[in-house]
């Protein structure tokens, strides 16, 4: 059964956390669970099975309470996506991005507007993705990386701690390497 009120349409089985913050127009999927610390903006559908504002991974920070995640509006985030908690500033989600199955989104990270990360990929922590960022199948992004404007990040690539990309721009490979640029 969904649990529907004036604001936010929340599935019986779903936990949202009673410090947790929600605007309105809000779909939470079956199982989701969402942390203490999370502040959700507007017409965001989260789908079933989700983690938000858990514990962040981190060697250095393993506490029984989970850091700051700030997700704004018009977000889809789909089944089975993790963003874990921040350990330090806040996990960020601007407006209008897309998380396919599976995704993962590390503490910390900073993903900004229109980003889309396809079933599987993962960001490490403190990350930065700036605007219009595709993050391939099986992708993956290490920690403290900058993927900068417009850049897609092949299917099964990887992009190290140790490479600087190029705005508008198509990378692929292990570790990634320029294809092409973006038109």
């Amino acid at each position: 059964m969904i649990y529907h009120s004036k604001e936010n349409t929340i599935h019986e089985t779903a936990y949202v956390s009673p410090n947790a913050i929600l605007g309105k127009g809000n779909y939470i999927g079956a199982f989701t669970v969402i942390g203490p610390n999370v502040k959700i903006g507007n017409n965001n559908h989260i789908g079933s099975h989700c983690i938000i504002g858990d514990i962040p991974e981190s060697r250095e920070f393993f506490k029984e309470h989970s850091g700051k995640v700030h997700i704004e509006d018009n977000c889809r985030i789909y089944k089975q996506v993790t963003i874990d908690g921040a350990t330090e500033n806040v996990t960020v989600i601007m407006s209008n991005c897309e998380f396919l199955k599976n995704s993962h989104v590390g503490h910390d990270a900073v993903i900004y507007q229109n980003v889309s990360l396809r079933c599987n990929a993962s960001v490490g922590g403190f990350a930065t993705l700036h605007s219009g960022v595709m993050i391939g199948m099986n992708a993956s992004v290490h920690q403290r990386v900058e993927i900068p404007k417009r850049v897609i990040i092949g299917m099964n690539s990887c992009v190290t701690k140790k490479q600087f990309l190029d705005e508008n721009s198509i990378y692929g490979g292990v570790p990634v390497r320029k294809l092409k640029k973006r038109l």
